[in-house]
């Protein structure tokens, strides 16, 4: 990799970054009163480039969809190497998978619940899967279906099709990041396993599953053993937390143990690792030639969406803005 060949990308990331939503956007649109106030912060933003076809804020839908393929679209400039865009985008296409699966198992058409990340075409992986005739969508996407497929018939378990699909999501994002040989993305995806292995199993702890249970849904990949999860399913929040001290986000997670004793919720682990990334994101700012800023920008921006999607959805049922601050802090620490 010659860091140089991402020199203009990375101006491109500094200049987006300054036009990122400010904390002052974010609450006024908590505050607005109408639906039209709330539009008229995003028409004044960049949002206002994926408005086409937008007529009120109650498209929401549309204009978030539009604003992620844009953000997509821009990475695909930034980046010379088109897998680091895929660490994003697979998430995505993963997800577009079990809505595939879902659908044909339930008779149900779920189109309307795939997300587009440009660098894939849910429709055309949908109509090869239905025929059985797979030409050129990529292997992991056609092994991943038929896997979950043939799970499903023998269990009839639709949890089967998600526990499949996830397993393959975790092993594909594993591969990329180390083809790459970047710390950061090393890092980025070790810890996001990390994060789904903890949530999965302290939910499963939740459930009264067994540890049967939990190697089948626990993946591969992340920074802790999955026999130190595995011995600490049958402890408190606490306990574990305390246990994964040394851990990359340990110390992170020790300070929310006192939040999760308040409320209860396993939202405090995303807090973690919302927390986590985005010092990985912040830490990127000091190197100056290399794809790192670029992809902590897209990281940031896909974020802002969420949190925005957050804000948008919350005053449309009528959510008090003191609500939605405590939604907003409770999942990404704003």
């Amino acid at each position: 990799m010659n860091r140089l060949d991402y020199a203009h990308g990375v101006i491109v990331a500094r200049v987006n970054e300054k036009r990122l939503l400010k904390k002052e956007n974010l609450d006024k649109m908590m505050k607005a009163n109408t639906d039209d106030e709330i539009f008229k912060v995003l028409l004044d933003s960049d949002y206002s480039k994926s408005s086409v076809g937008v007529e009120s804020i109650r498209d929401y839908e549309l204009l978030f969809k539009n604003e992620t393929t844009r953000m997509f679209r821009l990475g695909q400039e930034m980046l010379d190497e088109q897998k680091i865009l895929q660490l994003m985008s697979l998430k995505y296409d993963y997800h577009n998978l079990k809505s595939i699966i879902k659908g044909k198992a339930s008779g149900i058409n779920l189109e309307n619940l795939f997300i587009y990340s440009i660098l894939s075409d849910p429709n055309k992986i949908k109509l090869q899967f239905e025929s059985g005739k797979f030409t050129d969508i990529r292997n992991e996407f056609k092994e991943a279906l038929k896997e979950a497929e043939q799970k499903y018939a023998e269990t009839n378990d639709p949890q089967i099709i998600d526990i499949v699909i996830d397993r393959a999501f975790y092993k594909h994002l594993k591969s990329i990041a180390n083809s790459l040989k970047v710390d950061l993305f090393d890092d980025y995806v070790s810890s996001i396993i990390d994060f789904y292995n903890l949530s999965s199993m302290m939910r499963a702890k939740n459930m009264g599953r067994d540890v049967h249970f939990l190697s089948e849904i626990l993946v591969e990949g992340g920074n802790v053993p999955l026999n130190k999860l595995i011995a600490l399913s049958k402890e408190s929040f606490e306990k574990v937390a305390l246990a994964l001290k040394s851990e990359k986000f340990g110390k992170i997670l020790v300070k929310y143990i006192e939040k999760y004793k308040e409320t209860k919720s396993f939202t405090v682990i995303e807090s973690v690792k919302d927390e986590y990334l985005t010092k990985l994101r912040e830490d990127s700012k000091f190197i100056f030639f290399g794809p790192e800023p670029i992809f902590s920008y897209l990281l940031a921006k896909e974020k802002e969406i969420a949190i925005v999607r957050t804000i948008v959805i919350a005053k449309l049922n009528n959510v008090p803005p003191e609500k939605i601050r405590e939604r907003l802090s409770d999942i990404y620490n704003v």
